[in-house]
């Protein structure tokens, strides 16, 4: 066996010993020993090269660890119940086996997670109001201060009023339209706030998120 030849075969065991044993990558492993197999068989580099072109080697490699990684992001997006992030992996394991060459594989793969990370995008504005949390207390505490008579109502209520404006304001020029820079239709969903990826990420019991909700109704204008 050729020095060059020799070098190749110990690359490709190297390879192949990556993969082994990985409860992760099973289709890898399976791919890598194919690759293994086909040159360990060879008498020369060029029948090797051959074997790899006519067997589609390379492109079932890749189509392998798609597989295998695409395969353990989907349980791990379905064990956090991150319904919207779960699409990508779930479509890439549609096609993956369908693809004709490296290039398609790449192109499309690619093509899925632009489409699903606009998705991911729209869905994080219900974030906002995770993030107006503190804002609508301020507006609370000012609103059911006890101050004498003379102060109720620049404090009960032309400050706090104030803060409303603004937020609608913000809400009208700022977050909708970079929303629909994404979905032109894009309005916002309340009943997402309701959903496990964003309910665990506000640590109030149900009946006060209830009320932090109508407030945020009323200072985004929703």
């Amino acid at each position: 066996m050729e020095k060059r030849h020799q070098e190749y075969l110990e690359y490709y065991q190297a390879r192949l010993k990556k993969y082994e044993h990985n409860p992760l990558y099973p289709h890898s492993q399976e791919s890598q020993e194919a690759l293994y197999q086909a040159i360990a068989s060879s008498k020369s580099l060029e029948e090797w090269g051959q074997k790899v072109e006519n067997q589609q080697l390379t492109l079932k490699s890749a189509i392998a660890l798609v597989k295998d990684k695409e395969t353990a992001r989907k349980k791990f997006y379905q064990d956090l119940n991150e319904q919207i992030r779960l699409h990508a992996p779930v479509k890439i394991l549609e096609i993956v086996d369908s693809v004709k060459t490296e290039a398609e594989l790449i192109n499309t793969v690619n093509k899925i997670e632009g489409e699903v990370n606009i998705e991911i995008t729209l869905d994080l504005f219900t974030q906002a109001i995770i993030d107006d949390l503190m804002m609508l207390e301020e507006i609370e505490v000012h609103q059911t201060a006890e101050v004498p008579e003379e102060w109720k109502k620049e404090i009960n209520h032309d400050y706090p009023q104030e803060l409303i404006d603004q937020g609608l304001k913000d809400w009208v020029g700022m977050v909708e339209p970079n929303a629909r820079q994404w979905d032109p239709q894009w309005k916002f969903n309340l009943d997402l706030i309701w959903e496990e990826r964003y309910r665990r990420l506000i640590p109030f019991q149900d009946e006060v998120l209830k009320k932090r909700v109508e407030q945020f109704k009323t200072y985004r204008g929703l």
